[in-house]
């Protein structure tokens, strides 16, 4: 597995250099950055070395590996090398205040490695889950260290001052536990390593080598291609953790032609109608036991009436106290 590293460093890493100043602000531009490369010479010098290992080692080994090695097989290499770089991937994201691409990671982490038997199988991508970008050189540019020039490394290949430290720094980090985070250190350099631009895992650097190999033969000046493809994937990792984190994240500007939206109240007829109300029935009714009593009744809403119901209803109900015989009236009388 080591070898493997080796072979896939030396052919690419995450080249580029970066935008504005030092404060944590995104300064977003159209424009890519310029690449500051102010050891070119020393750097092209590498380079050759670089691409000599490269012809008499890692292409040959390329080839080997995609004519013997089905599919099959090196998507399932992938898929486990990926999701054994996850937890740096999380932890970065923690630190650069990204809180989404931290819970996606998470999750794909935890689908991966159960559901996903170990890694073997992305099935987190297959259910809308993308892997994240993060590494401690990404995390550093969030925090502020912007400008870093382009350097090629023996072996590692291109990358940049920053990165070169953001990659130290996570294998440091990982000394205490020994071989237990091992694999994941090699998985997670392999990451920040390019081949033609293209973020792999070990073996699966080695496999895309020779796309490595066609785009060299295609080129005049191979040196300031790799420099440009590796930069601009580069970028557009940094760019899009300016853009997520909390840290520098702007609020989107508001248009000033954008239509708002518009909400109608519509009432309901039956709201504007007003209860017809009539005054309480009032009515003198003489009792036997009290005399002349008034009865004062509760509010009632008028009801709509047709002229035949209007006929046949009595003007005017009376009470119990007012239908009485004769014979009462001559008691109610004598009484009084």
């Amino acid at each position: 597995m080591v070898a493997g590293v080796g072979l896939s460093a030396c052919a690419g890493g995450p080249a580029s250099v970066e935008s504005p100043q030092y404060l944590a602000s995104p300064a977003k531009s159209d424009e890519t950055p310029a690449i500051s490369d102010p050891n070119e010479q020393s750097n092209r010098s590498v380079f050759e070395s670089n691409q000599k290992f490269n012809h008499d080692v890692l292409y040959p080994v390329a080839k080997a590996y995609n004519e013997n090695v089905p599919g099959e097989v090196r998507d399932r290499i992938e898929s486990f090398t990926t999701n054994l770089s996850e937890p740096i991937v999380f932890a970065n994201d923690v630190l650069q205040l990204r809180p989404t691409a931290a819970v996606k990671t998470l999750g794909r982490f935890a689908i991966n490695t159960t559901v996903g038997l170990g890694g073997l199988f992305d099935v987190a991508a297959s259910e809308g889950i993308a892997h994240q970008s993060g590494d401690f050189g990404q995390t550093l540019y969030v925090w502020g260290y912007r400008n870093s020039d382009y350097v090629i490394l023996p072996v590692i290949g291109p990358t940049t001052v920053r990165d070169a430290i953001g990659s130290t720094v996570e294998f440091a980090a990982q000394i205490p536990a020994g071989g237990l985070l091992a694999p994941t250190k090699i998985a997670s350099l392999a990451n920040t390593v390019n081949v033609a631009g293209t973020v792999a895992s070990p073996l699966t650097n080695i496999s895309k080598a020779e796309d490595m190999q066609t785009l060299e033969e295609s080129s005049i000046d191979f040196y300031s291609m790799l420099r440009s493809v590796t930069q601009q994937k580069r970028q557009a990792q940094l760019q899009e953790a300016l853009d997520t984190s909390a840290l520098t994240a702007t609020p989107p500007v508001r248009d000033p032609n954008a239509i708002e939206p518009t909400m109608d109240l519509v009432s309901s007829p039956m709201m504007l109608e007003k209860p017809k109300l009539v005054s309480p029935p009032v009515r003198a009714v003489k009792t036997a036991a009290h005399g002349m009593v008034v009865e004062i009744g509760p509010p009632r809403a008028v009801e709509e009436r047709s002229p035949a119901e209007e006929e046949t209803s009595p003007a005017e109900e009376k009470s119990p106290a007012e239908e009485r015989s004769p014979a009462e009236e001559d008691a109610a009388a004598s009484v009084h």
